[in-house]
């Protein structure tokens, strides 16, 4: 007992470390940002591709390709990594990173090493502001429109993707995602429902929740009430028009990021899985995610042939 107490103790430690890091880096700006903020679906309408900066047909082939966006915040590129399945009508699966991870490919590298066959093709997405350590707080944190931008930008690049393979033979699509990107796959089947499956690991929709248990984890006051928190960063809405049989979660039991006390019950009509990790832990050893995800893709590919 003593033993699996000390471990969950330190694996909830390191989390505490880095959103006290965080935390700290978070400008006022935020804040003071909401009642500016547009909705969320503005932001994704003015958030489209530049196909005449983009050489959109070249992105299905392994390698990194860049990808123009032109949005409200000026122009924005992105990159997407691709990795192909020796079968070119293999499903496809969309995968995404999580917040203010740099490089961008370092979980999907973690889950998906060379070595494992996958019998999907793979495409890791890179968030806006995610070139470096400094932007994703910096800029993307800056406002709850930069906060939309980042998830519209992702999106935009998603769909297109997901075109581009379609188009070429891949039979569907399966989004997946830790953390932020768990966010981001499950508004991107909720906002398009175009995909076979979401697999959102160490994540929930409710980001006003991580918010607010960050601020009361640090005793740090925000100028905001729960419920504005809720109004503008909670995309429940979005998530409850994911179809209940394709979606499967993934949740850590001791994560202090998307807490199971607090997030497990948004999964009830889902089959919800749980690994005894904390949050960074749980990417550090990343066997019982890869598991989950291929064992999910398994899942789909069965139900497909029926």
């Amino acid at each position: 007992m003593f033993s699996l107490n000390l471990r969950q103790t330190m694996v909830q430690q390191i989390d505490k470390a880095v959103l006290y890091g965080l935390n700290r880096r978070v400008s006022d700006s935020l804040e003071s940002s909401m009642g500016a903020a547009p909705p969320f679906e503005t932001v994704l309408a003015q958030t489209v591709v530049d196909a005449r900066q983009t050489a959109v047909y070249n992105l299905t082939a392994p390698g990194e390709h860049a990808v123009i966006l032109q949005t409200p915040l000026g122009e924005i590129v992105c990159r997407v990594r691709v990795r192909l399945a020796v079968d070119p009508e293999a499903p496809l699966l969309l995968f995404h990173h999580g917040f203010n991870e740099y490089p961008y490919t370092n979980s999907w590298r973690r889950l998906f090493p060379m070595a494992v066959p996958l019998p999907v093709h793979t495409v890791c997405v890179q968030a806006p502001f995610h070139d470096n350590w400094q932007d994703p707080v910096q800029k993307g944190f800056a406002s709850i429109r930069s906060i939309y931008q980042i998830f519209a930008g992702s999106l935009r690049v998603m769909e297109l993707m997901q075109s581009r393979f379609e188009a070429e033979g891949a039979a569907y699509t399966v989004a997946s995602g830790v953390s932020w990107g768990g966010i981001t796959s499950l508004l991107y089947e909720g906002l398009l429902q175009q995909t076979r499956g979401v697999i959102p690991m160490l994540a929930s929709p409710n980001l006003a929740r991580v918010i607010w248990d960050t601020s009361d984890l640090f005793s740090r006051p925000l100028q905001l009430t729960r419920s504005q928190l809720q109004e503008h960063l909670d995309f429940t809405p979005y998530y409850e028009q994911c179809a209940p049989d394709r979606v499967f979660p993934l949740l850590g039991e001791n994560d202090l990021f998307f807490r199971l006390e607090n997030h497990a019950e948004l999964f009830a009509e889902r089959p919800l899985v749980t690994i005894p990790a904390g949050h960074i832990s749980a990417m550090w050893h990343s066997a019982p995610m890869r598991d989950h995800i291929l064992s999910m893709l398994a899942h789909i590919a069965a139900r497909e042939a029926h």
